[in-house]
């Protein structure tokens, strides 16, 4: 159609009631409808979108353009306002029944008609992320901050910011400074529903610091969430729990003091007592610690023997910030077990009850018969060291007698590690994202017969989940020692542990395999970066070697470590592990003060790229020295099969004796102390004596084909031994009951 461009604009009128109200008709009807009346500028609005939709783009501008000539500014505003008005109308349909390449394309030309139109801006984010186009480069063309300090509240609905923000905070290309400028100014112009986006905004930050590894970015966008809601108390947990693990110790204390000055009620106060706990403790900041130990003890105790009733709110904190931090301070777990039995109760009896939805009917593979489903739930199957230790058993697993599945929760499914080492040696593995209800019903839904939890008291989703009881069998294995939960069967444990008398305070029954709880087939080593003259270390000289984390180095077993040194002559501690490196040299240099030791004898190492390179520089070492009342477990094992002797303290928890089984396992006892003179007495003697250190070396290294720590096949048979053992006990108790109920009858 050839259209006419003569028309005299006092001619045309407006009539939006004549478009249609559902999609662009084709072109030949605004054409014929143009035929019979020239001067309807809305056929030629829409004639101009019917041109678009075909493709004929330069005809749409020309359409368009016919009412526009020789009308007065004025005019030209109102038809212009009409045309948008049209496009947006139209992209919206098109949005609504899921064909978004012509939303798109109409939204485009929309911003270029107007380029400032704020609601449309945002469409295009949306529509943008939707189509996998969302970049920076547009956003910036888009000029997206600069038109929202324009805005004002109501000039667009909070569902369309809450869409907006979604769509930024999933594409990791966009995690930049600009994006957290857009955020802060979607938040300031949200109404209502403020207080809902801002939650929303926190759970984000939280999940992609543990999903997709994005520390400072997160950070920041917990920032925001404080800066709108300063007394908002998640803000500041996320903030805390974030900066410690960004490292950002001094700021991870002050958001935790900020949680306990701004906490009103007893459970608000433990749950602070946890964050200064969790920051004081890994920066090392030791000094300033111990003096609230018993205060946290006390309100557990006050908590706990005065629930009335209130298990909601018990349910969404507690645990967390349980009697489980007394692992690092002290060695009493006949007065610590039963408390965290009595919190891990509590916290069972508060949970809602499981709702199974209908998604989860269908199993994921099919069940076989006489074979057992074996379940793994947690949240550590990457570079940790849970990950480290674990991927041995699921490399031997008998995949034709057992059917193994992960529920992995909190880490990202595109982890190189988790996919070498689990997810391809499995049956099935599911990514969850802290959702212990969908978590629970999935594992319901595919039959699971023994249900194995990694993460223990590490993480409070884990536990909701084992709480649920999902499995009709249910043990931990491997993580921070036992929850406490009713609902866990066995607590997997070999003869050297736990002493004898552990189940006296237990409330799982402890299952000990014949030899280990744990062996794996070794370490992969790389190449050392540490040498003594970087160091300024004689050759001649003794070097002991500690490298723990900041929350295991308790004051008593330094001044410990102190006293070996300055014992041995010629001697040096070497310092390594995740702290704050101010706080941890104030609190070892106390200490060398106090017991007339030159800090010139310690050095502290920096942390390196990657494992390999750490258990390559642990070389350096002569002796290692362990933590006590928490032993090293994978530092422990590295050490072992580096083949370098150590010292370590035994006690009577799980934490305190983890070397101790890992060096009989390894086939050496000296080393081995029962008390804190015991353990200066060991250091001093294998400092002084290195035919006695050549001889273990001499051991450890022989010991790597013979010792039942680095045989994890055997290991691994005999957890799946257990696992038929624990099947078979579970059958039995079954038909018990079936036989009690009859003869009740």
């Amino acid at each position: 159609m050839q259209i006419s461009t003569d028309l005299p604009v006092s001619n045309f009128s407006i009539d939006l009631n004549h478009v249609p109200h559902q999609l662009i008709q084709s072109s030949e009807f605004y054409e014929a409808e143009i035929a019979v009346d020239e001067t309807i500028a809305s056929n030629y609005w829409c004639l101009g979108v019917s041109y678009l939709l075909e493709g004929r783009a330069e005809d749409a501008q020309a359409a368009w353009f016919v009412p526009l000539l020789g009308a007065d500014p004025a005019e030209i505003a109102s038809y212009t306002d009409d045309l948008l008005a049209i496009l947006d109308r139209e992209a919206n349909y098109r949005s609504a029944i899921d064909d978004l390449e012509t939303a798109w394309l109409l939204r485009q030309h929309l911003w270029v008609l107007k380029p400032d139109r704020v609601d449309n801006i945002l469409q295009l984010i949306i529509l943008a992320n939707a189509l996998d186009r969302l970049t920076i480069e547009l956003l910036v063309e888009w000029q997206v901050d600069i038109l929202l300090e324009t805005a004002t509240i109501g000039d667009f609905s909070d569902e369309s910011i809450e869409k907006v923000l979604a769509s930024l905070l999933q594409n990791r290309d966009l995690f930049v400074d600009l994006s957290l400028k857009i955020i802060k100014q979607c938040v300031l112009l949200t109404g209502d529903r403020r207080t809902d986006i801002i939650s929303k905004l926190v759970d984000s930050a939280f999940t992609l610091f543990h999903q997709k590894n994005i520390g400072l970015f997160s950070i920041k966008l917990a920032e925001i969430c404080k800066e709108f809601a300063p007394k908002n108390l998640n803000a500041i947990q996320v903030l805390s729990c974030l900066s410690t693990g960004m490292e950002l110790h001094p700021q991870a204390i002050a958001h935790a003091e900020q949680y306990c000055q701004i906490a009103s009620n007893k459970m608000e106060q433990l749950f602070g007592s946890y964050l200064i706990h969790r920051a004081y403790l890994t920066s090392g900041n030791w000094g300033n610690y111990l003096e609230r130990i018993e205060r946290h003890r006390e309100l557990v105790h006050e908590i706990t023997t005065n629930i009335n009733g209130d298990l909601e709110y018990f349910y969404n904190r507690t645990l967390l910030i349980s009697s489980f931090f007394s692992f690092y301070v002290s060695d009493n777990p006949q007065i610590d077990r039963p408390l965290q039995n009595q919190v891990s109760k509590i916290f069972q009896s508060s949970l809602r009850p499981l709702v199974l939805s209908s998604e989860f009917a269908e199993l994921s593979i099919q069940k076989k018969a006489e074979v057992l489903r074996i379940g793994y739930l947690g949240s550590t199957l990457k570079e940790h060291s849970v990950g480290w230790l674990s991927r041995w058993l699921f490399h031997h697993h008998d995949r034709t007698s057992f059917q193994i599945f992960i529920y992995s929760n909190n880490q990202s499914p595109q982890d190189p590690f988790n996919h070498q080492w689990f997810r391809d040696k499995v049956n099935v593995c599911y990514y969850f994202n802290n959702n212990a209800q969908e978590i629970a019903a999935q594992i319901k839904a595919d039959e699971i017969d023994i249900l194995i939890d990694l993460d223990s008291l590490t993480y409070d989703l884990s536990c909701q989940v084992m709480a649920y009881k999902p499995a009709p069998v249910q043990a931990t294995w491997l993580g921070l020692d036992a929850t406490g939960l009713p609902a866990i069967d066995y607590f997997i444990v070999d003869p050297y542990v736990l002493p004898e008398n552990a189940q006296d305070y237990y409330q799982e029954k402890l299952w000990r395999l014949p030899q280990t709880y744990l062996a794996v087939d070794g370490f992969e080593v790389g190449i050392p970066t540490l040498h003594r003259r970087d160091l300024d270390i004689p050759t001649d000289a003794v070097i002991y070697f500690s490298s723990q984390h900041g929350y295991k180095r308790h004051p008593d077993n330094i001044r410990c470590q102190i006293e070996i040194i300055k014992a041995v002559p010629n001697s040096y501690l070497l310092i390594k592990g995740k702290s704050d490196p101010d706080m941890i040299r104030d609190l070892f240099g106390k200490i060398c003060d106090e017991e007339g030791i030159s800090l010139d004898r310690l050095r502290f190492l920096p942390g390196v790229p990657d494992e390999y390179t750490h258990r390559a520089n642990l070389a350096i070492a002569d002796i290692v020295l362990d933590t006590f009342p928490y032993n090293g477990a994978t530092t422990t094992l590295e050490t072992l099969w580096m083949g370098i002797p150590m010292v370590t303290q035994v006690g009577q928890q799980f934490a305190a004796r983890n070397s101790y089984t890992f060096m009989l396992n390894a086939g050496i006892k000296e080393g081995i102390a029962w008390s804190q003179a015991e353990y200066i007495e060991w250091g001093i003697k294998l400092g002084l004596d290195r035919d006695l250190r050549d001889k273990i070396a001499g051991k450890l290294r022989s010991g790597r084909t013979t010792a039942p720590v680095w045989n994890a096949k055997q290991f691994t048979l005999d957890m799946e031994q257990a696992y038929r053992d624990m099947w078979a006990k579970y059958q039995q108790q079954q038909q018990n009951d079936v036989i009690d109920l009859h003869e009740h009858n």
